[in-house]
């Protein structure tokens, strides 16, 4: 590997999506962003991030095309 996580803490996955914590938190438990517990940590993969961000983006496309 190239020294990319493929998994972000909480913090790590806010910030990646330039949100708060408590937003990622609720996110997460209504399964909007999926997670995995390892132990104690939750963790996020980039994968789900960056599919997460694509969505948002083509939705806010779809949304500013019918205005």
């Amino acid at each position: 590997m190239d020294g990319i996580s493929l998994l972000l803490d909480r913090r790590q996955a806010a910030n990646q999506l330039s949100i708060s914590l408590r937003q990622l938190d609720l996110m997460i438990a209504t399964g909007e962003i999926p997670a995995t517990r390892i132990g104690r940590r939750v963790l996020v993969s980039r994968i789900a991030l960056e599919a997460f961000a694509l969505k948002a983006s083509s939705a806010g496309q779809d949304e500013n095309a019918t205005r």
